[in-house]
């Protein structure tokens, strides 16, 4: 009986519905992009480099410079995809290239905002770090969803979320508290996926325990039908080596032969017989 992953219904603000749109929208660049030979793992490379810049902006205090490498950087990630889907290039290791960068991208910004954030407290940083842990954190819930069979997409804070939040925040000079909000968002986005792919794999679990049980029935009912079967072809093997005329009256090569209480009265009256 095959496990079934019930669909996804979890609660997104962004990064799920809105990136369907926008990569339609950018089918046609991303043919463009293709048509002059430019690979996904080449946007991907360039997304990672826009990213350093970014952080390097960010922590030397170019907080608006910050945020127009924050929107590069979607841009180019957003382009990667189009590209490979336009041009059928899109593969699983691209796939994981693409997912990798995305995490060091993530913690090179969030680092150039710990590093701006440390001269103006010493506390201050702990925050960017603390986003930084929990935006990791849903990443991992994600992967390992996924390779158990699971569906933990979803939640209030993707990173779509994040990168809109901290380009506000960078723009407005309001790091520490969009950092507050974006922690505790993260946070209940954590919780979300954790009791999502609870629940699937507690049906699943349940699944599993009934299709083991449907084996171990057919599995007896195979024994029970076997067990039968040896049965009687041993009862017909009885029967045959004991004869139609009393228990041991016939052999093996089809001859007959006296029984050995027969054999044992003759032997008894010639005895008797003797002078």
């Amino acid at each position: 009986m095959p496990l079934s992953v019930p669909p996804d219904e979890g609660v997104e603000l962004l990064d799920g519905r809105l990136r369907a749109s926008v990569s339609q929208g950018l089918a046609p660049l991303g043919r463009g992009l293709r048509s002059l030979g430019i690979s996904p793992n080449v946007l991907t490379a360039s997304g990672l480099f826009i990213s350093t810049i970014t952080a390097w902006l960010i922590a030397v205090g170019e907080l608006r410079w910050g945020v127009l490498g924050i929107a590069l950087s979607g841009l180019v990630d957003l382009l990667d995809g189009s590209v490979a889907r336009t041009g059928g290039t899109a593969s699983p290791r691209g796939s994981f290239f693409d997912s990798v960068a995305d995490r060091v991208s993530d913690g090179l910004v969030l680092g150039g905002v710990a590093w701006y954030l440390a001269g103006e407290s010493a506390h201050a940083p702990m925050l960017a770090f603390a986003a930084m842990a929990l935006s990791m954190l849903i990443s991992y819930e994600r992967a390992k969803a996924e390779a158990l069979g699971f569906n933990a997409q979803g939640g209030l804070m993707e990173r779509a979320e994040r990168m809109i939040l901290l380009g506000f925040a960078l723009f407005f000079n309001m790091l520490v508290p969009a950092l507050w909000i974006m922690i505790v968002l993260t946070a209940v986005t954590a919780v979300q996926r954790f009791i999502k792919v609870w629940v699937q794999a507690s049906g699943a679990k349940a699944e599993l325990r009934e299709s083991v049980r449907h084996r171990r029935l057919a599995r007896r009912a195979g024994t029970r039908s076997a067990s039968s079967t040896s049965g009687s072809s041993r009862t017909s093997r009885l029967s045959g080596s004991t004869g139609e005329d009393g228990p041991g009256t016939s052999t093996w090569w089809g001859s007959r032969r006296p029984a050995a209480g027969s054999m044992t009265r003759r032997r008894s009256v010639a005895r008797r017989s003797r002078p």
